[in-house]
């Protein structure tokens, strides 16, 4: 059923960079905290190479039981053992806050320190995948973030595939993601933020192809101001914009990250 699957979705989609079945695979649902033991025994067992590719991975230094703070010491461990690790992880943007880029810091100094190749995406690139590869057999992919909430808290939904020839494939994608990040830590940069005044002249709330909703402002002064998500603005409000220029199809923007209504 599995390879049926992959081969109808990969056949839906043109750009899809493979076309293959693989009627050995073998499938396995995760669901919540039990992912725990899942990612544990993958870890614990890996004998050559373990690909790990997370939007997020937080160190608590309140929560030294936390599950999070255990995979790092368990990933440091198997490195020391000589099992090559390599890490992908979200290197932040503005809207995620000046914290997330704290904690993004802190793990890749800690991985660093413990002989682990990690790297993070460029800027205005959100890398939401999460998944890890062991020794090109196992794939573990789903919901899941190695966060305190994640990993012991929420409700996630994962799998774990079996499968020389997917796990080829994830290889495949982890290492263009890998060419295309960087060694250095993230910086937030608060002064590429600006704030802008002016009235609304008209409001275009709109979706995009993948379902996100985001808003188009213009100014009376012609400025063009784009944000994610809808709000209840209307023409001829007055309005003081946090966001930073930008261009867009060759033209001139504001990219949005707050909007306050003056009057």
């Amino acid at each position: 059923m599995l390879a049926l699957f992959l081969f109808f979705q990969l056949a839906l989609q043109p750009n899809s960079i493979a076309n293959f079945t693989d009627e050995s695979a073998k499938v396995k649902a995760v669901f919540d905290s039990s992912y725990c033991d899942v990612v544990s025994n993958l870890i614990d067992n890996a004998q050559k190479e373990i690909l790990i590719c997370m939007f997020q991975f937080s160190y608590y230094a309140d929560k030294p039981e936390s599950f999070s703070n255990k995979l790092l010491s368990k990933l440091i461990e198997k490195s020391k053992k000589g099992v090559k690790i390599k890490i992908i992880l979200e290197g932040g943007e503005p809207f995620l806050g000046k914290d997330f880029y704290k904690s993004v810091n802190e793990i890749m100094r800690l991985l660093k320190q413990g002989n682990i190749e990690v790297r993070t995406d460029k800027r205005n690139k959100t890398t939401h995948a999460k998944f890890i590869v062991v020794d090109s057999k196992y794939i573990l992919l789903g919901s899941t973030n190695w966060t305190y909430f994640g990993l012991q808290a929420n409700n996630e939904s994962n799998v774990l595939i079996e499968s020389e020839a997917l796990a080829k494939e994830f290889k495949k994608y982890f290492e263009k993601l890998w060419k295309e990040s960087e060694e250095k830590a993230p910086s937030y940069f608060e002064t590429e933020k600006s704030y802008f005044v002016g009235v609304i002249r008209s409001v275009e709330r709109k979706v995009s192809k993948k379902g996100r909703p985001y808003t188009i402002i213009y100014l009376k002064d012609g400025t063009k101001i784009f944000i994610t998500g809808h709000y209840d603005l209307l023409p001829g409000m007055r309005i003081k914009v946090e966001g930073k220029k930008t261009t867009f199809r060759g033209k001139e923007e504001i990219k949005a990250y707050r909007i306050e209504v003056l009057n």
